[in-house]
């Protein structure tokens, strides 16, 4: 016989084998079911609710095109500061004023100017300064007997107030204050959820809710909070690239502004050192009053931002002061939340808005820039006087009137995350994709009515 026997089993030795009691050496040695939590537990807020986009409230398609446009109007006036002195000494009765390059006014016979020293004059004639940022040259009479103060002084203000005709006048030149013409662009947004046949079959210890056993599940409630984040960070803080350019590395990926850049550029801005003190409040409430009509703001704040407000208004709130005597009372709760506060009869709404606290999205300068936890974005969320709502969103509608604001699409392979999927399928893959799609923009109108206040 040539059969050489290499292994055995039944001559192998047996398992550990030991003397005393059933105890955790034991019952810890894999042989007990793993005592997993049947849930996960997220360690930091996911900001899932996208505060931003549900304080907007208001939303409106773009049909045909990827580009939303509106029209603004700035001031109908701007005073002028001269660039080389007027004449016009104490006494003088006449004398002439050098409209500056660039300046935005428009000028007639008959206008009234005053002089930051309280001189009037009215104008007699005009050569250029016919607006549109040209220079010209306006000659002035005084109005009264004389000038009474010199107006020959390079620097000095004036501005247009009013103007005084002739009897039987003819009809003045007209003047004609021209819009501006702002574009944005609509972004378009995509994440995909992909998963093996084999692993959305397969059933884990944990889940996220009752009915979710599956682990894929798991991951397209994540895959859709991350969505949700990119649709509100987009909204928020959006740059645009302002048109696509052929061959260019951001060729075809349209996109406009956020909120942020505006408010930066055309906003009222304002900085504070070390906290924020209720002066500071006080003034960017102030320098709002100039800028907006509105009488309530929605402000995201910074949890520093935040907390300083809090500490800021402590000594103003409405239900007063605690008697010490009052503390034996069993269950009495002290401390300020401090959600309002009103000043010049506006009303600003403290909201702690989580993204600014987050490093992952808005880290700390290291050597320069904004943080953002110290910061306070004011948000005025009504209407301009034709009732045009200062800030909207809005999202890409195609040709049958089918909403891309946020658009949930599957590929079926082998199988599908879908109950009772047909027989057919779109691929060969063995497994299912799983496709997040949205195409937003956002309309924020008149930038000045918005604010922010940050620490320098």
């Amino acid at each position: 016989m040539a059969y050489v026997n290499v292994t055995n089993p039944n001559n192998a030795a047996p398992n550990t084998i030991r003397t005393g009691n059933v105890d955790s050496t034991y019952v810890f040695g894999g042989i007990q079911k793993p005592d997993f939590s049947d849930y996960i537990t997220y360690r930091f807020p996911q900001y899932t609710i996208t505060t931003l986009l549900s304080r907007i409230g208001r939303k409106n398609p773009v049909v045909g095109n990827d580009v939303f446009s509106w029209f603004e109007k700035g001031k109908f006036r701007q005073s002028v500061t001269t660039t080389s002195a007027p004449t016009g000494a104490s006494g003088a009765t006449t004398g002439t004023v050098t409209v500056p390059s660039g300046t935005q006014a428009s000028f007639l016979p008959s206008d009234v100017i005053r002089f930051e020293n309280n001189v009037y004059a009215v104008i007699t004639a005009v050569t250029g300064a016919g607006g549109n940022g040209a220079s010209g040259t306006l000659a002035i009479t005084a109005l009264g007997s004389n000038f009474g103060a010199s107006i020959e002084t390079s620097g000095i203000k004036f501005a247009h107030l009013y103007n005084l005709q002739t009897e039987y006048s003819d009809s003045p030149s007209g003047r004609v204050w021209q819009e501006n013409q702002v574009n944005e662009y609509l972004g378009i947004m995509r994440r995909s959820v992909t998963c093996s046949t084999t692993q959305a079959s397969n059933m884990k210890y944990v889940k996220k809710s009752d009915s979710e056993w599956s682990y894929y599940y798991i991951n397209e409630m994540e895959t859709m909070q991350e969505m949700a984040m990119d649709r509100e960070m987009y909204i928020l803080a959006a740059k645009s690239n302002g048109s696509a350019t052929t061959g260019n590395v951001m060729s075809g990926r349209l996109g406009g502004n956020g909120i942020l850049p505006r408010v930066i550029a055309d906003g009222v801005v304002g900085t504070y050192s070390s906290a924020i003190a209720e002066t500071d409040l006080a003034e960017q409430v102030r320098l709002m009053c100039l800028n907006s009509q509105g009488s309530e703001f929605t402000v995201l704040c910074g949890s520093s931002a935040y907390a300083d407000a809090q500490f800021a208004l402590r000594d103003y709130t409405l239900n007063g002061g605690i008697s010490f005597g009052v503390f034996g009372n069993e269950g009495l709760m002290t401390g300020i939340n401090i959600t309002k506060y009103k000043f010049m009869d506006k009303i600003l709404n403290f909201v702690l808005y989580y993204p600014f606290a987050n490093e992952a999205l808005f880290p700390a300068p290291a050597t320069s820039g904004i943080n953002w936890d110290k910061a306070m974005l004011f948000l005025n969320m009504g209407t301009d006087d034709r009732g045009n709502p200062l800030i909207n969103l809005r999202y890409k509608q195609d040709l049958l009137g089918q909403s891309l604001e946020f658009r949930r699409t599957v590929q079926e392979g082998i199988t599908s995350p879908e109950a009772g999927a047909s027989a057919s399928r779109s691929n060969g893959k063995d497994g299912f994709t799983v496709d997040f799609y949205s195409s937003i923009g956002v309309e924020l109108r008149a930038a000045n009515n918005h604010g922010l206040l940050y620490a320098a």
